[in-house]
């Protein structure tokens, strides 16, 4: 029996959607103006396949960290749709999936996300998606090895290794991952923000 099911990346710059069946990704939309156009999204990958609202099976969506309203507004419409239709919601944690990307090749290797300014938020890939992070200057990691997303206006400064991160891509981990990560308790899904990481000094 195939699983069909809506991915929904709130952390990049601009929100993005894909549905699939099993692990095919059929129809992505790219280009969300802001997190409230997420519904029409939604809407148009429906009406761009033979797949009805009430054929998804789950429904995929990052839970941060990453931009406040965007994912609270992706969790929100999340559970609206998967309550009304009795589904499971498969939350993803951004950095339980770039952790999952990436792989130790240096104890100096760092997990980075744009903060205020020219700062980064960074964390120690040794130390794992779980550790406590911090705020630097940009040009502290001068030619350091640094995985994330949305750093490429730092790619003269620092050695950038983009993650693949997308609906498609989201999807495709939900999937591989569903038995762990689904829940019908849509009350324990909640934001997860950059500042949860952070050390207190």
């Amino acid at each position: 029996m195939s699983l069909n099911f809506i991915s929904i990346d709130a952390v990049s710059e601009k929100a993005n959607i894909s549905l699939f069946s099993n692990d095919e990704c059929i129809f992505e939309y790219n280009d969300c103006k802001n997190s409230s156009f997420i519904p029409k999204a939604i809407n148009l990958c429906l009406s761009k396949t033979d797949c009805k609202l009430d054929h998804l099976d789950f429904i995929a969506v990052t839970i941060g960290p990453g931009s406040y309203t965007g994912i609270r507004v992706a969790i929100s419409i999340s559970q609206g749709i998967a309550y009304s239709l009795s589904i499971p919601l498969v939350p993803i944690n951004t950095m339980n999936y770039i952790f999952s990307q990436i792989k130790k090749e240096s104890s100096d290797d760092v997990v980075g996300f744009p903060a205020y300014g020219e700062n980064l938020f960074y964390f120690k890939v040794k130390e794992g998606p779980n550790s406590k992070g911090d705020i630097k200057n940009i040009l502290d990691f001068r030619d350091k090895k640094v995985f994330g997303v949305q750093l490429e206006k730092y790619k003269d400064i620092i050695n950038y290794q983009q993650v693949d991160f997308c609906s498609k891509s989201i999807g495709l981990y939900a999937f591989k991952n569903y038995k762990e990560l689904n829940t019908l308790d849509l009350n324990i899904i909640s934001p997860i923000y950059l500042d949860n990481f952070i050390s207190k000094k």
